[in-house]
């Protein structure tokens, strides 16, 4: 593999407005591409051409500081840690080189990645995606959000999270738009690819018992059944929508990432199995009946995807 740096004679200072502090030129086997800085990103891309290349610097800073705002905020800012030191996240400009780069820097651990056909990954710290046609671009960033929030927690927190809280975070993180200033604001709800999977979940009766999307395991799931892994993000969006209408609920997924970020966690729980982890953590942080929350969860997905069909049947205007 060869990772090369060229230096472009363009020096650190302030962010201009699309995030960026600095720009080198880079090459991957090659091909040219470029290294971008900023406040919290090492960006090397081969996407330098794309729309996106232009996006993603800003669009990083804004979700990474909406990442770090999940916990709620602590003596005005914050409640969760600033990362170590920047990040690094590749953007290739395709699916191609993306499969290349995995192979040739994962273990046999990479071959369940192999099977993603619109996504990325994170692993060790460093976040791992490729650019999607430009009429996509909306959908490249919401990949970024999802990738960037588990770099994020594999950076800076002190103990890894339980897959479904994990999960069901980053999940939350791809929902966004674009005021009118042209800065991006994040809102969980605004997620209509999961919107539609969920209904399609509850259509043709293939919902989950909460219980299995406590102990389920996406990677697993994309070696084996990739359309049963699309259905279980599509769960854990309406779990974390579940979670969030109640203030005692979300306070529980509060406490949860923070002190997986303090390193407690694993010592309030009183360091369960790998297989109890999830539904301990549930169980400890949001309520002992699992039961009765199962039946919430089912009931509000339903409602979810019953009154936005109703509403959409009431005004025929073109969304």
């Amino acid at each position: 593999m060869l990772l090369a740096f060229v230096h472009s004679g363009c020096s650190a200072g302030r962010p201009g407005p699309d995030g960026v502090i600095r720009r080198e030129g880079w090459t991957y086997l090659e091909k040219p591409g470029q290294r971008l800085t900023t406040a919290h990103y090492h960006i090397l891309t081969t996407a330098q051409e794309q729309p996106i290349a232009q996006s993603l610097p800003a669009f990083l800073e804004a979700s990474l500081a909406r990442h770090r705002l999940f916990a709620g905020t602590r003596f005005g800012g914050p409640a969760l840690p600033a990362p170590p030191g920047r990040m690094t996240l590749f953007l290739f400009a395709d699916r191609d080189e993306w499969a290349q780069f995995t192979r040739q820097t994962i273990d046999a651990s990479a071959y369940p990645l192999l099977a993603i056909e619109i996504g990325g990954y994170a692993a060790g710290g460093r976040a791992v995606l490729f650019a999607l046609p430009p009429k996509f671009d909306r959908l490249t960033l919401k990949i970024a959000a999802h990738e960037g929030w588990h770099q994020y927690v594999q950076r800076s927190f002190r103990e890894p999270l339980p897959t479904w809280v994990d999960e069901m975070v980053a999940v939350l993180a791809e929902g966004f738009y674009v005021d009118e200033s042209g800065r991006f604001r994040f809102e969980p709800l605004l997620n209509p690819e999961r919107f539609s999977q969920l209904a399609m979940v509850l259509e043709t009766s293939r919902w989950r018992p909460l219980r299995e999307i406590l102990s389920g395991d996406p990677t697993r799931l994309l070696s084996s059944e990739p359309h049963r892994a699309v259905e279980y993000y599509a769960q854990l969006w309406a779990l974390g929508l579940y979670l969030a209408v109640d203030p005692n609920r979300w306070e529980g997924v509060q406490r949860v990432l923070r002190d997986a970020a303090a390193g407690r966690l694993a010592r309030t729980l009183g360091s369960p199995s790998p297989e109890a982890f999830g539904t301990m953590t549930f169980a400890r942080y949001i309520t002992h009946d699992i039961d009765a929350a199962e039946a919430g969860y089912l009931a509000f997905a339903r409602a979810l995807v019953d009154g936005a069909s109703a509403e959409a049947r009431s005004d025929p205007s073109p969304r």
